[in-house]
């Protein structure tokens, strides 16, 4: 399976410069889009059955891009709490960062995308490897 790479995951979401209207140049750094690969890696390791994949042995590069995404939006929107206020000036009210919806928004979108992605592999992986290996307690009796 190929890499999931940063390129990639930017190219996804289009954060580039010229893309970018409100905010100077790109708004995810590759460090932050490395670390989301990363935190995406280690849910889907972690739900059941456990396993232990690498960004360069994970199964899915699209379980793993829904992951990634998940984590990056959820990192930004807590950024985006911490900066949320209302100015008001002479009865005008005028919100400073009102991103924070939109961004839980989209992280929960790309969860659910991932959530049900994951699980429906992490069940089919599951009951492969078990295929074969099941049997009942007649199979220990000798047949005569």
């Amino acid at each position: 399976m190929a890499i999931l790479t940063v390129d990639e995951v930017r190219e996804f979401i289009s954060d580039y410069a010229p893309n970018n209207y409100l905010i100077d140049g790109e708004e995810m750094s590759n460090t932050y889009i490395s670390i989301c690969i990363g935190l995406g890696v280690d849910v889907f390791n972690m739900m059941t059955p456990v396993s232990s994949h690498t960004p360069a042995s994970f199964p899915s590069k699209s379980i793993l891009l829904w992951a990634t995404l998940w984590q990056m939006y959820e990192g930004k929107a807590a950024l985006l709490a911490r900066n949320t206020m209302n100015y008001t000036d002479g009865g005008l009210q005028i919100p400073i960062e009102e991103r924070y919806e939109l961004y839980k928004n989209l992280a929960a979108g790309y969860n659910a995308n991932f959530d049900r992605q994951a699980r429906a592999l992490k069940i089919q992986t599951n009951m492969e490897s078990g295929w074969g290996g099941v049997s009942g307690d007649s199979s220990y009796f000798p047949v005569w």
